[in-house]
């Protein structure tokens, strides 16, 4: 489980990916930095205004209070709180595998998990 004592020196656990992969709106949120961060000529960072649900409050308290700071603990982004804008952090290529994978190849991953 990741908590605010996870060791940061070393590199991700598959563990610890797929729990960081296991919420919809965690997946979603990474998926659109995955994309962000692959076009040429574009700033990386990404407003979290673009991936909050229109409306629904509850979707929008679970990131900015569960999803954001879960990511950030782990420095898989860098939430600029201030801006409220969020980008790539130093451990977001560890997870690139898996979201490009999954980005990829869809209807390979049993159920909904897009």
């Amino acid at each position: 489980m990741i908590d605010n004592r996870t060791d940061l020196s070393g590199s991700l656990s598959a563990d610890e990916a797929f729990e960081l992969l296991s919420d919809g709106n965690r997946r979603e949120l990474l998926l659109a930095l995955l994309d962000r961060d692959l076009r040429v000529g574009t700033d990386p960072q990404l407003s979290v205004d673009t991936i909050v649900e229109s409306g629904n409050r509850e979707s929008e308290l679970c990131l900015y209070h569960a999803h954001l700071p879960k990511l950030e603990s782990v420095a898989v982004i860098d939430w600029q709180r201030e801006r409220d804008e969020i980008r790539t952090g130093r451990r977001f290529d560890e997870l690139r595998p898996l979201l490009e994978l999954l980005r990829d190849h869809p209807d390979a991953v049993p159920g909904e998990f897009s």
